[in-house]
Protein backbone atom coordinates (compact mmCIF):
# COMPACT_ATOMS: atom_id res chain seq x y z
CA UNK A 1 0.00 0.00 0.00
CA UNK A 2 2.84 2.37 0.85
CA UNK A 3 4.36 1.74 -2.57
CA UNK A 4 1.19 2.89 -4.34
CA UNK A 5 0.95 6.04 -2.22
CA UNK A 6 4.61 6.89 -2.96
CA UNK A 7 3.99 6.38 -6.69
CA UNK A 8 1.00 8.74 -6.65
CA UNK A 9 3.10 11.40 -4.94
CA UNK A 10 5.86 11.12 -7.55
CA UNK A 11 3.57 11.47 -10.61
CA UNK A 12 3.24 15.33 -10.38
CA UNK A 13 7.01 15.63 -9.96
CA UNK A 14 7.64 13.47 -13.02
CA UNK A 15 5.21 15.58 -15.09
CA UNK A 16 6.85 18.81 -13.90
CA UNK A 17 10.31 17.53 -14.81
CA UNK A 18 9.14 16.57 -18.29
CA UNK A 19 7.33 19.87 -18.94
CA UNK A 20 8.90 21.86 -21.80
CA UNK A 21 8.88 25.58 -22.43
CA UNK A 22 9.10 27.50 -25.69
CA UNK A 23 10.24 31.06 -26.12
CA UNK A 24 8.42 33.52 -28.35
CA UNK A 25 10.05 36.71 -29.58
CA UNK A 26 8.01 39.71 -28.45
CA UNK A 27 10.35 42.63 -29.02
CA UNK A 28 13.34 43.57 -31.18
CA UNK A 29 15.68 46.47 -30.56
CA UNK A 30 18.24 47.55 -33.17
CA UNK A 31 21.16 49.94 -32.69
CA UNK A 32 22.69 51.46 -35.83
CA UNK A 33 25.73 53.54 -36.67
CA UNK A 34 26.56 55.07 -40.04
CA UNK A 35 28.85 57.72 -41.44
CA UNK A 36 30.13 59.33 -44.59
CA UNK A 37 32.88 61.61 -45.82
CA UNK A 38 33.28 63.23 -49.23
CA UNK A 39 35.62 65.63 -50.99
CA UNK A 40 34.37 68.52 -53.13
CA UNK A 41 36.33 70.22 -55.89
CA UNK A 42 35.07 72.47 -58.67
CA UNK A 43 33.97 75.96 -59.53
CA UNK A 44 30.91 78.03 -58.78
CA UNK A 45 29.49 81.42 -59.73
CA UNK A 46 28.94 84.13 -57.10
CA UNK A 47 26.39 86.87 -57.97
CA UNK A 48 27.53 90.49 -57.70
CA UNK A 49 25.46 93.54 -56.79
CA UNK A 50 25.35 94.81 -60.39
CA UNK A 51 23.75 91.59 -61.63
CA UNK A 52 27.00 90.14 -62.96
CA UNK A 53 28.78 86.98 -61.71
CA UNK A 54 32.31 86.07 -60.73
CA UNK A 55 33.73 82.55 -60.77
CA UNK A 56 35.47 80.99 -57.78
CA UNK A 57 37.34 77.76 -57.26
CA UNK A 58 35.74 75.65 -54.54
CA UNK A 59 37.47 73.04 -52.38
CA UNK A 60 36.10 71.37 -49.31
CA UNK A 61 35.18 68.28 -47.35
CA UNK A 62 31.94 67.13 -45.77
CA UNK A 63 31.68 64.48 -43.01
CA UNK A 64 28.83 63.09 -40.95
CA UNK A 65 28.10 60.40 -38.37
CA UNK A 66 24.73 59.07 -37.25
CA UNK A 67 23.55 56.95 -34.29
CA UNK A 68 20.13 55.34 -34.22
CA UNK A 69 17.78 53.17 -32.19
CA UNK A 70 14.88 51.23 -33.69
CA UNK A 71 12.45 49.72 -31.16
CA UNK A 72 9.88 47.26 -32.48
CA UNK A 73 6.67 46.30 -30.66
CA UNK A 74 3.60 44.32 -31.62
CA UNK A 75 0.18 45.94 -31.56
CA UNK A 76 -2.21 44.96 -34.38
CA UNK A 77 0.86 44.25 -36.49
CA UNK A 78 4.49 45.23 -36.05
CA UNK A 79 5.24 48.89 -35.27
CA UNK A 80 8.63 50.48 -34.73
CA UNK A 81 9.78 53.75 -33.20
CA UNK A 82 12.84 55.07 -35.04
CA UNK A 83 15.08 57.51 -33.12
CA UNK A 84 18.34 58.89 -34.48
CA UNK A 85 20.71 61.83 -34.28
CA UNK A 86 23.31 62.90 -36.81
CA UNK A 87 26.22 65.31 -36.67
CA UNK A 88 27.40 66.97 -39.88
CA UNK A 89 30.51 69.06 -40.38
CA UNK A 90 31.60 70.62 -43.68
CA UNK A 91 34.08 73.20 -44.93
CA UNK A 92 34.30 75.02 -48.27
CA UNK A 93 36.99 77.47 -49.37
CA UNK A 94 36.31 80.00 -52.14
CA UNK A 95 39.29 81.17 -54.17
CA UNK A 96 38.50 84.00 -56.61
CA UNK A 97 42.10 84.32 -57.95
CA UNK A 98 41.37 88.02 -58.17
CA UNK A 99 42.91 90.61 -55.81
CA UNK A 100 39.72 92.68 -55.95
CA UNK A 101 37.78 89.98 -54.08
CA UNK A 102 38.54 88.45 -50.71
CA UNK A 103 38.87 84.68 -50.50
CA UNK A 104 36.96 83.10 -47.66
CA UNK A 105 36.10 79.81 -45.96
CA UNK A 106 32.59 78.60 -45.12
CA UNK A 107 32.15 76.23 -42.16
CA UNK A 108 28.83 74.48 -41.60
CA UNK A 109 27.82 72.44 -38.55
CA UNK A 110 24.51 70.64 -38.08
CA UNK A 111 22.86 68.46 -35.45
CA UNK A 112 19.95 66.55 -37.00
CA UNK A 113 17.62 64.72 -34.59
CA UNK A 114 14.97 62.47 -36.14
CA UNK A 115 11.81 60.81 -34.83
CA UNK A 116 9.74 58.41 -36.91
CA UNK A 117 6.98 55.83 -36.53
CA UNK A 118 7.01 52.83 -38.87
CA UNK A 119 4.46 50.12 -39.61
CA UNK A 120 5.77 46.89 -41.14
CA UNK A 121 3.70 45.92 -44.16
CA UNK A 122 5.79 42.81 -44.88
CA UNK A 123 8.25 41.00 -42.60
CA UNK A 124 10.66 38.19 -43.58
CA UNK A 125 13.99 36.95 -42.30
CA UNK A 126 15.81 38.88 -45.02
CA UNK A 127 13.92 42.14 -45.50
CA UNK A 128 11.15 44.35 -44.13
CA UNK A 129 8.85 46.67 -46.07
CA UNK A 130 7.35 49.53 -44.06
CA UNK A 131 5.26 52.70 -44.20
CA UNK A 132 6.39 55.63 -42.07
CA UNK A 133 5.66 59.08 -40.74
CA UNK A 134 8.09 61.36 -38.96
CA UNK A 135 10.14 64.54 -38.94
CA UNK A 136 13.74 65.75 -39.13
CA UNK A 137 14.92 68.83 -37.27
CA UNK A 138 18.03 70.73 -38.39
CA UNK A 139 19.89 72.80 -35.80
CA UNK A 140 22.57 74.49 -37.87
CA UNK A 141 25.25 77.16 -37.77
CA UNK A 142 27.22 78.79 -40.58
CA UNK A 143 30.54 80.55 -40.11
CA UNK A 144 32.46 82.66 -42.63
CA UNK A 145 36.14 83.44 -42.13
CA UNK A 146 38.15 85.56 -44.54
CA UNK A 147 41.70 84.62 -45.54
CA UNK A 148 44.32 86.62 -43.61
CA UNK A 149 41.45 88.09 -41.54
CA UNK A 150 40.94 90.90 -44.02
CA UNK A 151 37.33 91.22 -42.83
CA UNK A 152 35.60 90.33 -39.59
CA UNK A 153 34.29 86.73 -39.39
CA UNK A 154 30.54 86.28 -39.60
CA UNK A 155 28.33 83.65 -37.93
CA UNK A 156 24.75 82.74 -38.72
CA UNK A 157 22.43 80.24 -36.99
CA UNK A 158 19.17 78.75 -38.22
CA UNK A 159 16.75 75.93 -37.38
CA UNK A 160 14.25 74.10 -39.56
CA UNK A 161 11.74 71.24 -39.34
CA UNK A 162 10.94 68.80 -42.18
CA UNK A 163 7.92 66.49 -41.63
CA UNK A 164 7.40 63.59 -44.06
CA UNK A 165 5.32 60.57 -45.02
CA UNK A 166 7.03 57.69 -46.74
CA UNK A 167 7.79 54.04 -47.39
CA UNK A 168 10.94 51.98 -47.51
CA UNK A 169 12.62 48.63 -47.09
CA UNK A 170 15.28 47.23 -44.75
CA UNK A 171 17.52 44.63 -46.44
CA UNK A 172 19.86 42.45 -44.35
CA UNK A 173 23.07 41.74 -46.28
CA UNK A 174 24.92 39.73 -43.61
CA UNK A 175 27.49 40.28 -40.83
CA UNK A 176 25.42 43.06 -39.26
CA UNK A 177 25.21 45.17 -42.42
CA UNK A 178 21.93 46.37 -43.84
CA UNK A 179 20.76 48.57 -46.71
CA UNK A 180 17.74 50.87 -46.31
CA UNK A 181 16.29 52.39 -49.51
CA UNK A 182 13.40 54.81 -48.99
CA UNK A 183 11.06 57.24 -50.71
CA UNK A 184 9.43 60.09 -48.79
CA UNK A 185 6.79 62.67 -49.53
CA UNK A 186 8.63 65.52 -47.87
CA UNK A 187 6.96 68.73 -46.74
CA UNK A 188 8.67 72.07 -47.42
CA UNK A 189 11.06 73.08 -44.59
CA UNK A 190 9.58 75.14 -41.75
CA UNK A 191 12.10 77.64 -40.34
CA UNK A 192 11.93 78.64 -36.68
CA UNK A 193 13.91 80.10 -33.81
CA UNK A 194 11.90 78.23 -31.18
CA UNK A 195 9.54 75.25 -31.51
CA UNK A 196 6.78 77.23 -29.82
CA UNK A 197 6.79 79.63 -32.78
CA UNK A 198 5.54 76.98 -35.24
CA UNK A 199 1.82 77.53 -35.97
CA UNK A 200 -0.79 75.53 -37.96
CA UNK A 201 -0.60 78.12 -40.75
CA UNK A 202 3.10 77.30 -41.19
CA UNK A 203 2.24 73.62 -41.73
CA UNK A 204 -0.47 74.46 -44.26
CA UNK A 205 1.85 76.61 -46.38
CA UNK A 206 4.59 73.96 -46.17
CA UNK A 207 2.34 71.44 -47.97
CA UNK A 208 2.16 73.75 -51.02
CA UNK A 209 5.78 73.02 -51.96
CA UNK A 210 5.99 69.37 -50.85
CA UNK A 211 7.77 66.85 -53.08
CA UNK A 212 9.26 63.37 -53.32
CA UNK A 213 12.71 62.56 -51.94
CA UNK A 214 14.54 59.25 -52.44
CA UNK A 215 17.71 57.87 -50.91
CA UNK A 216 19.67 54.87 -49.65
CA UNK A 217 21.26 54.44 -46.21
CA UNK A 218 24.00 51.89 -45.41
CA UNK A 219 24.20 50.87 -41.75
CA UNK A 220 25.86 48.54 -39.25
CA UNK A 221 23.28 47.08 -36.85
CA UNK A 222 23.40 45.48 -33.39
CA UNK A 223 20.22 43.56 -32.55
CA UNK A 224 18.83 42.91 -29.08
CA UNK A 225 15.86 40.55 -28.62
CA UNK A 226 13.39 40.05 -25.82
CA UNK A 227 11.53 36.76 -25.46
CA UNK A 228 8.45 35.54 -23.57
CA UNK A 229 8.41 32.02 -22.14
CA UNK A 230 5.32 29.96 -22.99
CA UNK A 231 4.41 26.37 -22.25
Amino acid sequence: MRKYILLLLLIPLINLAQEEYTYKQVMKRTFTISGSSSQENGQTLIPLLDGDFISAKVEGRSSSISLGLRQEFKFIGVFAVDLSASYHFGTLTYDFSNPEYNNYEEVEEMIIPHLGLQYSVLNTNFFTVYASIGAHAYLASLGYTYVNDLLEPYDYNYNLLIPYFGAGAILAVGNGWRVRPFINYQIDPIYFDDFSEIEPADLESAFDNAGLVTGVVFEIQINQYRYRRTR
